[in-house]
């Protein structure tokens, strides 16, 4: 099935997606479900107790890592309410059509459909093929990218927030390769936050080791998080402190 992205980007899905349906006899409502693909494949056959696997026989247990919640959609507040959680908690936004009436078996069906394909889509897009003949070796920045996907906007501030005070001890000790190797952890992190974070700014500020370079990383993290909160009056008043800092001598 054709997969229609209305927040996100298919050629690099996120792993996590709202996804919603209207009806046609009911053109007002969403009906809305979660989709999940896990970065690592679980055989949940192990951990399901011996007493319970004759009535689960007829499961597909040996792999799910993919699935949605709930497994038929639930009716939602409205668009726009989807439009507001996808935004904070930084998912894909997938319309999966209109259908002719609310069908259970119809939108199940059609879920799952929509799981496959998002699944495939994200096995196919979001990592690299290993190249053929040659042994990968493990990649910290590989695995921690995952972490990062997976993490909240919250969470992904804080370790932001520790990087760039990492980034400044070690300029500010000439550890050249400690500062690079921060300086790369922070542009992988990066690509899971908005881009009016400014990030690449942020960097600027914390490798300049002056008072004011300090003062600006600060501003810049403060900002942040009161994006993140959603309070953009004071988002404004410290891009102001942060356009006068930048104009001083």
């Amino acid at each position: 099935m054709d997969i229609s992205f209305d927040r996100g980007d298919a050629q690099r899905p996120k792993g996590h997606a709202l996804a919603y349906f209207r009806t046609h006899s009911e053109p007002d409502k969403v009906y809305a479900t979660y989709i999940i693909v896990l970065p690592l494949s679980v055989d949940f056959a192990k951990y399901v107790p011996p007493f319970l696997t004759s009535h689960l026989a007829n499961m597909t247990l040996g792999d799910l890592s993919a699935f949605s919640l709930p497994p038929v959609p639930e009716e939602v507040a409205s668009y726009q309410e989807l439009e507001h959680l996808a935004e904070i908690r930084d998912d894909d936004l997938l319309y999966a059509g209109t259908m002719l009436s609310f069908d259970l078996s119809q939108m199940m069906e059609a879920v799952g459909e929509m799981v496959n394909e998002y699944s495939r889509m994200w096995s196919e897009n979001a990592r690299p093929a290993p190249e053929v003949g040659h042994a990968q070796p493990e990649d910290s920045s590989s695995v921690n990218e995952v972490l990062y996907s997976m993490m909240s906007q919250k969470d992904r501030l804080g370790e932001l927030s520790k990087m760039v005070g990492k980034l400044r001890f070690a300029l500010e000790g000439a550890d050249r390769q400690t500062g690079q190797d921060v300086e790369e952890e922070i542009q992988i992190l990066g690509r899971y936050l908005p881009e009016h974070f400014y990030v690449a700014s942020i960097v600027q500020a914390a490798m300049d080791s002056s008072a004011k370079g300090a003062k600006l990383a600060q501003l810049y993290m403060d900002r942040c998080y009161k994006l993140s909160n959603e309070d953009e009056a004071a988002a404004r008043e410290l891009e102001a402190q942060i356009d006068n800092l930048k104009a001083s001598a």
